[in-house]
C-alpha cells in the first residue's frame, strides 16, 4: 500500500510542477525591464492568437523598423505561414526586394556605416522581447519626446539618451514634456486640502503630452498600433510560444485527469489490502 501511495504523491507533484511551468511565463513577462525616468512600465498583455493584430504589427515593423533593424532569426516564409498570409500576397506587399526567397532570413539591408551614422549599430530585434520584456517595449515606443539638445531632436523617458530617432513621429505627433497641477499628497496617502475642503495643488513636471494636430493618429489609434507592433515582436521572439502554451495546458489537464483516475485506482487497491 505504501508503494501505491508514493506513486500517487509523485504523480501529484509532477502535475503541480507542469502547472507552474505553463503559467510561469505570465510572471516573467509581468516583470519586464526597468523604465527609468518613465516610472513603472505600462503593463502589456500579448495576444498571440490574435492573427489580425500580428498581421498589422508585421506590416508596421516592415514599413517603419525593418530598414534599420533586422530579424535575423526569422524567415520570410515562416512569418507568412504563421500569420496566415498567402505567400504571394505577403511577398507582393511586404517584401520590397524581389530577389528574396521564402526561406531567406530577414537579415535586413543596413550598411556597415550605420554605426557611424547613429553612434551605435542598430541591433537585431528578433529577441528583444525576451531580454528587454514586453512591458518595456510597449512603454519605450510611446515614450519619445521633443528634446532639441539631441542629435535627432528627440529623447526617450524609458531609455534616456537613446540613439534611435522617433520613426513613428508622423503617426504619433510631436510629444513634449509638460508641467501639470496635481493634488498634493499627505503622509497618509490622501490628498491635502485647505480649510474650505478644496485640494491643495502643486506643479509637477515630466508629463508626456502630444501637441494636438501634429500626428496622423489619435492617442487611442497610436496606442493600438504600438500594441500590434509589440505583439508581433513577442511572436518573433518565440514563434512556437502560442502552440507551446496551448499544448502545455493539454498536458496539465491530462495529468490532472490521470491523477484523479490514479486516486480512484489507489482506493480500490487499498480496499484489497484491507481484505
Amino acid at each position: 500500500m505504501m508503494h501505491h501511495r508514493n506513486i500517487f504523491q509523485n504523480i501529484l507533484k509532477v502535475s503541480l510542477f507542469l502547472l507552474f511551468i505553463v503559467t510561469s511565463h505570465e510572471i516573467v513577462s509581468a516583470e519586464g525591464g526597468p523604465c527609468k525616468d518613465y516610472g513603472d512600465c505600462d503593463e502589456f498583455k500579448y495576444s498571440l492568437n490574435d492573427i489580425d493584430s500580428l498581421q498589422r504589427g508585421a506590416s508596421t515593423y516592415i514599413n517603419y523598423c525593418y530598414g534599420c533593424h533586422s530579424l535575423q532569426y526569422s524567415r520570410w516564409g515562416r512569418v507568412a505561414q504563421d500569420l496566415e498570409i498567402p505567400e504571394d500576397i505577403f511577398f507582393e506587399n511586404l517584401v520590397f526586394d524581389k530577389s528574396i526567397k521564402s526561406g531567406d532570413l530577414m537579415t535586413g539591408a543596413m550598411p556597415e556605416e550605420s554605426a557611424t551614422w547613429f553612434g551605435v549599430e542598430p541591433p537585431d530585434l528578433t529577441l528583444v522581447s525576451r531580454y528587454k520584456g514586453d512591458d518595456w517595449i510597449y512603454s519605450y515606443l510611446r515614450a519619445y519626446y521633443e528634446d532639441s539638445s539631441k542629435q535627432y531632436g528627440v529623447n526617450n523617458l524609458v531609455y534616456p539618451g537613446t540613439a534611435m530617432p522617433n520613426v513613428l513621429l508622423s503617426l504619433q505627433g510631436n510629444q513634449r514634456l509638460v508641467c501639470k497641477d496635481i493634488p498634493k499628497i499627505a503622509k497618509n496617502g490622501g490628498e491635502k486640502r485647505d480649510n474650505d475642503g478644496n485640494p491643495i495643488m502643486i506643479e509637477k513636471c515630466g508629463f508626456l503630452e502630444v501637441q494636438e494636430g501634429t500626428g496622423s493618429l489619435s492617442k487611442e489609434e497610436f496606442d493600438k498600433l504600438i500594441y500590434d507592433l509589440t505583439n508581433f515582436l513577442v511572436y518573433v521572439g518565440e514563434p512556437i510560444k502560442a502552440t507551446r502554451e496551448r499544448i502545455g495546458w493539454y498536458v496539465v489537464f491530462y495529468f490532472l485527469i490521470f491523477t484523479a483516475l490514479s486516486s480512484l485506482l489507489y482506493r480500490e487497491f487499498k480496499k484489497d489490502y484491507k481484505k
